[in-house]
């Protein structure tokens, strides 16, 4: 739990890093690359399709700020990610609510509005930290009949 924690507070200036570059980096044909990978990942597409897409989107955002170093963090970020997340692609609205908030990045970065990528960046990472924490500390039980070990819930 803690590691989640961690992990937003080293997200948050990375990836507002990462949209305010994407704004004066990324051409037209890198955006509609990034839409038509989120556009792939709409109603009916399996969890498995949703967890992968959502974490290329920010690989692929880091991308687009043209800085290795920054992808190449969030890309590791992501990683450590990859479980906890599997529990925010879990239930439909979750699902939605990320693509939505994806979309609203990606908008902000085609109007090269850096500020508000920024925002909108950062206000994504915070609410997914807390949908996560609030998913696993509901969840405590179920997780732990299935074998898992949640760490650090209060």
């Amino acid at each position: 739990m803690h590691e989640l924690e961690a992990l937003a507070d080293f997200r948050i200036p990375l990836e507002t890093t990462a949209v305010r570059l994407a704004c004066a980096r990324a051409s037209a044909a890198d955006i509609a690359g990034v839409e038509e990978m989120l556009d792939a990942c709409q109603s009916g597409a399996p969890r498995e399709e949703w967890h992968r897409v959502g974490t290329d989107f920010h690989v692929e955002i880091a991308r687009l700020s043209g800085n290795p170093f920054i992808v190449k963090a969030i890309a590791g970020a992501m990683t450590r990610l990859s479980r906890a997340r599997w529990l925010e692609v879990w239930t439909e609205p979750s699902r939605e609510q990320a693509w939505r908030e994806h979309r609203r990045i990606l908008g902000f970065i085609r109007d090269n509005d850096p500020d508000s990528a920024a925002r909108e960046a950062a206000d994504h990472i915070t609410a997914t930290r807390d949908r996560l924490l609030h998913s696993l500390n509901e969840d405590r039980r179920g997780l732990r009949a299935r074998g898992f070990a949640v760490i650090g819930l209060r």
